[in-house]
């Protein structure tokens, strides 16, 4: 069609409904100098963990990261979690954290998953990670000091020393049952701590890791680490953990026990009636909107005997407290 006066054609105007997204990958590279800088900007520590880091440390084979995971100084995840609120950041989950044990815990939730409209990609932010039986203060302040800057999408960013990147790592193969994981981790660890597997073991001591990776470290280094007498008590709940963690307890207790006044009140409320997407993620729940409704009318018959007996417990805690 010929355009009017003979002169060019008119430019084109965008589809207001086109929108141009970052690719997945792209996202993934980008997103933790981002997060970095943020926290530089406001005096927060963090670490970036896992991800394409672990696989250029030769702890795993290369592989494709799926989010971006980064572990925050605990004294200030909550300041951080309001920064990115504040930049569009949603929580996936709408978790309730109340404040972490000061001696250690391998219990509470120990990460937010947040969200961006305008970022492909999850975020995940670790305020500890489950398996060090150390208070999470004193782990971070370990892997803080041992830490080493790599380059990420060309900019530079603290992450874990390889010992201490190898250690975090396995302890997520145990927690997640991935035996096909932690095999690949410790052929890893052979070969990156040829002869140096002592230093492998003292840093997994100053850590508190060395009754969770027993078997491991007696695989790697031929020596059965001795476990702490303070770190026992947290061995048997990851024990427990490890072997049913949807029936502790333990986890709900120490919980509510921590949190006050109205936080106590929402955090037992979504004990009792998880999101949506957690209840589909943790529970056997049927597929659609039906099976969702069905899955809630069955917590109204037993999540108020569940958290009567959860809350019987704590009061009879408090009792030998006193005593």
């Amino acid at each position: 069609m010929k355009e009017p006066h003979g002169g060019t054609a008119a430019p084109r105007t965008a589809d207001p409904d086109a929108s141009v997204r970052m690719p997945h990958s792209a996202a993934v590279d980008l997103l933790a100098p981002v997060l970095h800088h943020v926290a530089a900007a406001n005096g927060i520590r963090v670490l970036s963990i896992k991800g394409s880091v672990l696989s250029e440390q030769g702890l795993r084979e290369p592989r494709q990261p799926s989010d971006v995971d980064i572990l925050v100084d605990p004294l200030r995840f909550d300041d951080l979690v309001v920064l990115l609120r504040a930049a569009g950041w949603m929580d996936r989950d709408r978790k309730v954290l109340v404040p972490l044990p000061a001696s250690g815990t391998v219990l509470a939730p120990h990460a937010r998953t947040l969200e961006h409209p305008n970022w492909p990609c999850q975020l995940d932010l670790h305020r500890y990670y489950p398996g060090f039986l150390r208070s999470a203060a004193a782990v971070f302040d370990h892997l803080w000091g041992a830490r080493v800057i790599v380059e990420i999408a060309h900019a530079g960013c603290g992450v874990p020393a390889p010992p201490d990147h190898w250690i975090l790592a396995a302890l997520h193969a145990l927690r997640s049952g991935d035996d096909d994981q932690l095999s690949e981790l410790e052929v890893a660890a052979a070969r990156v701590f040829a002869g140096r597997q002592s230093a492998l073991l003292a840093r997994a001591e100053v850590l508190g890791a060395v009754g969770p990776l027993g078997d491991s470290l007696e695989r790697l280094t031929g020596l059965r680490p001795e476990v702490p007498e303070s770190e026992q008590e947290l061995l048997t709940a990851w024990q427990r953990r490890i072997a049913d963690p949807e029936s502790l307890p333990e986890a709900f207790i120490e919980q509510f026990r921590a949190a006050r006044g109205l936080t106590r009140l929402q955090f037992a409320a979504r004990q009792a009636w998880p999101t949506p997407r957690s209840a589909r993620a943790f529970h056997d729940v049927g597929p659609g909107p039906l099976g969702l409704a069905r899955f809630y009318i069955a917590r109204l018959a037993v999540a108020p005997t569940k958290l009567a007996g959860y809350l019987g417990l704590h009061g009879r805690g408090r009792v030998k407290r006193r005593r």
